[in-house]
């Protein structure tokens, strides 16, 4: 009877801990108790016993990197990111095919200010490290030095599928911009922009003809600090009926905040010329201006403005030094 047990490991599990598919333990050990360090001690011991079985080159690799693979851990742990790429050779030149110490590799790159070689480092192991969060957060990270921030949010959001409500991820996709407060039944909550971003298009399609419901979106929207879906409630409201002024309003102040400054001049100009005497339009008109560089035009505009209203904050900006 063998006094070994050979254990088939899954293949993604197995190139996570830097092992091969299969190892080899002895028969009164119980496989699940095992570490990494066991297995690669069991290999030596197995690799004598058995010096041409079929899995002593794998079991002699595995023990061979133990020791250059606690180096990369501890130049790491102190912040020896050189001695870390260092020792992570080693690893390599003894099997290539270790995927941990890839991540080991990125890790490092990206502390000596490498971020697209370490971005390649982790792209090259991705798919074995599919379903692990951390993978997906320092990826994200790496995404963020190379100043990417939409492949870094993809990459967040990737690692918040996996673990839901995960503190650090939440925190940097709030600093990206990703999510957002708006109000809810019981108080302010946060949500995701992109599925609220989808939530609120079906709904407006799905009220495309009722004006009151388009234009009261645009100004709950706009409230919450979502100035380009605002603007388009606003747009479909405006037409269904586009003599409601308020609502004009909100489409230009929407447009300027969603800083399209262009289309809120033309929004801006539409008003005017409807509503002569609408101080805000004037000082919306006067803001879009301003912001295209107009400045003669800008100041015609926040004269107006100001005569109409002399508290129309904006316009006296713009009247006292130029500014939008």
């Amino acid at each position: 009877m063998s006094t070994w047990q050979i254990i088939d490991l899954d293949p993604f599990a197995a190139a996570r801990a830097g092992l091969p598919t299969q190892v080899a333990v002895p028969a009164d050990v119980d496989p699940a108790a095992v570490t990494p360090i066991d297995l690669a001690r069991y290999g030596v011991d197995y690799a004598d016993v058995e010096p041409d079985g079929p899995l002593a080159s794998d079991l002699r690799r595995l023990a061979a990197k133990q020791r250059p693979v606690a180096e990369v851990q501890k130049a790491l742990a102190e912040r020896r990111w050189a001695d870390a790429l260092a020792a992570v050779e080693e690893v390599l030149a003894i099997d290539p095919h270790d995927a941990p110490v890839r991540l080991n590799r990125a890790a490092a790159l990206r502390e000596l200010g490498e971020p697209k070689a370490a971005l390649a480092e982790l792209d090259a192991v991705a798919a074995i490290f599919a379903v692990v969060p951390l993978f997906h957060r320092n990826r994200a990270r790496v995404l963020e030095d190379l100043g990417n921030p939409t492949a870094a949010i993809a990459a967040y959001r990737e690692a918040l599928e996996l673990t839901p409500g995960d503190p650090a991820v939440v925190d940097r996709l709030r600093v990206l911009g990703a999510i957002t407060t708006v109000s809810g039944p019981d108080g302010p909550i946060e949500v995701d922009r992109e599925a609220l971003a989808d939530l609120v298009r079906r709904d407006l399609a799905q009220h495309d003809d009722n004006h009151q419901h388009l234009a009261s979106a645009a100004h709950s929207l706009l409230g919450d600090g979502q100035p380009d879906l605002a603007a388009t409630a606003a747009a479909l409201a405006l037409a269904v009926q586009d003599d409601d002024e308020s609502t004009r309003l909100v489409l230009i102040e929407a447009l300027l905040a969603a800083q399209r400054s262009s289309e809120a001049l033309a929004a801006a100009e539409r008003h005017v010329e409807a509503e002569s005497n609408s101080a805000l339009g004037h000082e919306f008109r006067a803001v879009a201006l301003a912001r295209l560089g107009r400045a003669d035009e800008a100041t015609s505009a926040a004269l107006r403005a100001v005569e109409l209203d002399p508290a129309a904050p904006a316009a006296g900006r713009i009247l006292a030094d130029g500014s939008g």
